[in-house]
C-alpha cells in the first residue's frame, strides 16, 4: 500500500498511511463493481470516476485483477473488524451474538439501497478459473464465516456444530440469493425460525 512515513529515532519505521488516491480508486471501484458488475466496469471508467491519472492508477493497481482482489480484501477486512468488535462488546453472550450477526446480515443487506446480493458470490461467479485469487478469497471468506459459527455452536454445547454450521451457511446463502433475485422479504419469518431451530 502506498503512502508516506518517517523513520523514528530507534530506526523503526511506522506503518504507512493509506494513499488518498489509492483509497479513492478503491472506493470508486467498490461502488461500481458491486452496483454494475466486474466485467461490465473497465479500468478507464474507474480512472475517470476516481479522477486520478492513469499512471497513478497503475502504480497502485498493476492490473484490473489486482483491483478486484483489493475490493474483496477490503470487504473481508471490514467483516472481520465488525465481528471482532461485536465479540468484544457481547461478552459472555458472544456465541449467540455471532450467530445473530450472521443471520441478521441477510435482512440488513436486503434493506440497503442498491442491494445486489453478496459481493463474494457475485464476484466469484464472474471468474471461471477455480484457482483464480478472487475465487480463493471468496472461498476463504465463506470458510471463515463457517468457522465462526462452528466455534459459536461448540461454545453453546451444540451436539453437531460442524454440520450445523454448514447447514446455516447454506441457508444464509440461499436467502441472500433469493433476496437478490426475487426480493425475498421473509414476511412470515421462515428464514429466522428455521435458522434458530437449527441452533437450538
Amino acid at each position: 500500500m502506498a503512502g508516506t512515513s518517517t523513520t523514528s529515532g530507534d530506526g523503526a519505521r511506522p506503518a504507512s498511511k493509506p494513499s488518498a488516491a489509492r483509497e479513492r480508486i478503491l472506493a470508486t471501484a467498490s461502488r461500481l463493481f458491486y452496483g454494475v458488475g466486474i466485467r461490465a466496469v473497465g479500468v478507464d471508467r474507474v480512472i475517470a470516476e476516481s479522477e486520478v491519472a492513469r499512471m497513478t492508477f497503475f502504480r497502485h493497481f498493476p492490473s484490473k485483477d489486482d483491483l478486484v482482489v483489493a475490493f474483496l480484501d477490503r470487504r473481508v477486512e471490514l467483516a472481520r473488524d465488525e465481528l471482532a468488535q461485536l465479540r468484544e462488546t457481547a461478552g459472555a453472550e458472544w456465541p449467540r451474538a455471532v450467530l445473530a450477526w450472521v443471520a441478521d446480515g441477510v435482512a440488513t443487506a436486503r434493506e440497503t439501497e442498491g442491494f445486489r446480493g453478496c459481493e463474494f458470490i457475485n464476484t466469484a461467479a464472474e471468474f471461471c478459473d477455480p484457482d483464480h485469487p478472487v475465487r480463493t478469497i471468496a472461498a476463504q471468506h465463506r470458510a471463515w464465516i463457517r468457522d465462526q459459527m462452528r466455534e459459536a455452536l461448540t461454545e453453546l454445547g451444540h451436539p453437531t456444530p460442524a454440520s450445523t454450521a454448514e447447514q446455516l451457511l447454506m441457508l444464509r446463502t440461499a436467502a441472500v440469493i433469493a433476496a437478490s433475485l426475487e426480493g425475498f422479504e421473509d414476511p412470515d419469518r421462515t428464514f429466522t425460525r428455521t435458522w434458530w431451530s437449527l441452533v437450538a
